[in-house]
């Protein structure tokens, strides 16, 4: 089947599936709502056939001709766009089934529309037109997804932000394509050609060109995935947008950018300085990120801030790739650090939408973390799906977490070779990993912090709230749940079945090391003693080809060895509890509190509380400043920091345009003196460059 129908086809979703749904919103609100719905449905499915066929290499690439005098548009898949297509797919369908008989149903409806036919269309940009073309249908979908859901001034500014940003990231990636074909004197040749075409001119580039040109793009795309130090927009607009859409923007849309920034590495391969930025820039966004996000407190803005986290970490597995892939491409590194990045990718998508999701039931009771407490008592199911998607994160074994931070470290961990430079790049490695495990740990103080505060401990909420029946999931909601929890299953215990079909596409895209980090332990046990001595070889996971192997010298099985490691250190802890006790009974005591009968709010353990001896350790990253007040005959302390990349970095830079907009905006209106100070200024400029530059 030809690619360019399937591209034509989510062309006329995103134009006709709104228009036809405001046209027959004159029958009534009903109609309209169940129009959206099919569209909405349709999409996820659609999503996951186009995924599917290409995996079995069943979409070939096509060209859908424009009229006069645009130029055709090429259509082929992305590198991983069969995965990421029918994971796509699956989250839709998720929101679909989230959403149902909510009150937001119809505004979240019609924002889902846009951004399922920017999420086909992108998956299937086949040249430099096209990707541009999905760049701003992305942009465009994730504004209208923030701007329609919800009407506050706060959601406003966060989604000028975005689309100024966005824009700006447009213009960025116009460039770099077209310096392509202008280095070679072919003007924008580029928007009439394919990756292939733009491949063989790349080919031809010094590597200071090529980049340039992945600099570029790097920041083109950073901007949806979370790079440092673009991201800034993250943490202003998914607090603001519905649960739901804000778990597409952080799991779809985030891991969409990096197959954007993949598919154009691999058309220029600009080579060991590439890897480098990704690394320091992953490995910084990542520290900040988690510093942020432990001392938050607002229960979106946190999650938003740790998206951040796990983005960075993949953007320094993708480094790490990068220049073991240069340096050394026979050591096994390279793809170690591919299967961490993708892996953190997979696992990230499925928890962060659920518990983006799981966020749109606690906003009527509290938006921050010290309102919250309890939840867990009232809302099992909820705190149950919350609790897999926390210790996701967590790298709570065996889950996806786990698996991605384990082959990140290992990858870190593991010699690239024996001579001088590969060990300098190792030392690198190591400098890197001290970062980035520093990270990984405030994360996971992160998420056991939000999910303690939010879902264990007393109940902090008024008592009209207290007293107001918990509202049990829908049959719909669970199995919305359960469904976008299959990619946190996948990146966890399906890795023995994942992590072959990763190192394939590897080695079939990108020309990866082939040397595969799976022993053979179904066909040899010998070959990982530890496993046998553990008894892994007694855990086998049907039609895998064997259990993962860790090289650096400690091979811990697949995580369901893992798993039954786990139950039987629970079941020692349960027989030693047992003979302890003797048959006296044990005191339960409410979590937290320690029991006290007159526990209240004074007395808690407070969410700023948690953290405070971290933003004591770091004072000089936040800038802490603290102040005291009296309460009731209670001592207060209110404790601000400083977020120094919004305020010393892109504030000044804000200053700085809204002064010059002043001033052209005076120019324009006839101002005398706006005139004189032009002139002025122009006489100095031309006085220094005929100074500079004399005329002989």
């Amino acid at each position: 089947m030809n690619a360019a129908l399937w591209g034509e086809l989510w062309i006329v979703l995103g134009l006709v599936g709104p228009l036809s749904a405001g046209l027959i919103s004159v029958i009534g609100q009903s109609a309209t709502r169940a129009l959206l719905r099919a569209e909405v449905l349709l999409a996820s499915l659609g999503l996951v056939v186009m995924g599917w066929m290409i995996s079995q290499n069943a979409l070939i690439p096509g060209i859908a001709s424009l009229p006069t005098p645009f130029p055709p548009l090429h259509f082929a898949p992305l590198p991983m766009a069969d995965l990421w297509s029918i994971l796509s797919g699956v989250l839709l369908g998720a929101t679909w089934l989230l959403i149902r008989k909510t009150l937001t149903e119809t505004r979240i409806l019609w924002a889902l529309v846009p951004m399922a036919s920017s999420m086909g269309f992108f998956l299937l940009a086949g040249g430099g037109l096209s990707l541009l073309l999905g760049l701003e249908a992305i942009s465009l979908s994730s504004y209208l997804g923030l701007v329609t859901t919800r009407r506050s001034r706060k959601l406003w500014n966060a989604g000028w932000v975005l689309l100024i940003l966005s824009e700006m990231g447009g213009l960025l990636l116009l460039f770099a394509m077209g310096l392509i074909m202008v280095h070679h004197g072919a003007a924008l040749s580029f928007v009439a050609d394919n990756f292939r075409v733009l491949a063989h001119e790349a080919s031809h580039m010094p590597s200071a060109v090529k980049l340039v040109i992945m600099v570029l793009v790097l920041l083109a795309f950073g901007v949806k995935a979370g790079l440092f130090p673009v991201m800034i927009w993250m943490p202003l607009a998914e607090p603001e947008a519905p649960g739901p859409v804000a778990g597409l923007f952080s799991g779809v849309f985030t891991a969409l950018a990096v197959l954007g920034i993949l598919a154009v590495e691999n058309v220029v391969h600009p080579g060991i300085g590439w890897g480098i930025i990704l690394l320091i820039l992953g490995t910084t966004g990542a520290f900040v990120a988690a510093l942020y996000s432990i001392v938050s407190r607002h229960v979106k803005q946190i999650l938003a801030y740790s998206t951040l986290e796990i983005l960075g970490l993949v953007f320094s597995a993708l480094g790490i790739w990068n220049i073991a892939q240069a340096a050394n491409p026979q050591s096994l590194v390279s793809t170690l650090a591919w299967d961490a990045a993708m892996i953190l990718l997979i696992m990230h998508a499925g928890a962060k939408f659920v518990l983006f999701s799981i966020t749109e039931e606690t906003e009527p009771i509290a938006h921050t973390i010290d309102g919250l407490g309890g939840i867990a008592h009232d809302r099992p199911k909820l705190s149950l799906a919350a609790a897999v998607a926390v210790g996701t994160l967590a790298a709570v074994p065996p889950l996806g977490g786990f698996v991605g931070e384990w082959l990140l470290l290992e990858s870190i961990l593991k010699p690239l070779g024996t001579t001088l430079a590969l060990r300098n790049i190792h030392l690198l490695f190591l400098l890197a990993g001290i970062f980035l495990a520093l990270a990984s740990a405030v994360g996971v103080g992160t998420y056991i912090r939000w999910f303690g505060f939010v879902f264990l401990g007393p109940k902090r909420r008024a008592p009209r709230l207290i007293e107001r029946p918990a509202q049990k999931l829908r049959p719909t909601q669970v199995v919305g749940y359960v469904i976008a929890l299959l990619p946190v299953l996948i990146a966890g215990p399906g890795v023995p079945w994942l992590i072959p079909w990763l190192n394939l596409q590897g080695s079939q895209i990108f020309g990866n090391n082939a040397q595969s980090v799976i022993a053979p332990l179904l066909i040899d046990p010998k070959a990982v003693p530890l496993l046998v001595h553990i008894g892994g070889d007694l855990v086998k996971a049907p039609g895998a080809p064997g259990t993962i192997f860790f090289p650096q010298g400690f091979s811990v099985g697949d995580p369901y060895v893992l798993l039954l490691m786990g139950i039987v250190l629970a079941g020692i802890v349960a027989v030693i509890r047992h003979f302890m006790r003797k048959g006296k009974a044990v005191r339960l005591v409410e979590p937290w509190t320690g029991g006290l009968h007159d526990y209240n709010a004074q007395k808690s353990f407070t969410a700023e509380g948690f953290v405070h001896p971290l933003r004591l350790a770091f004072q000089g990253f936040f800038g802490l400043k603290r102040q005291r007040y009296d309460k009731g005959g209670v001592r207060f302390y209110r404790h601000t920091i400083i977020y120094r990349l919004e305020e010393q970095g892109y504030l000044p830079l804000l200053k700085l345009g809204r002064y010059i907009a002043g001033q052209v905006r005076k120019t324009q209106s006839g101002s005398t003196p706006a005139y004189l100070s032009w002139l002025v200024y122009g006489a100095i400029v031309a006085v220094l460059l005929a100074l500079w530059y004399p005329v002989p």
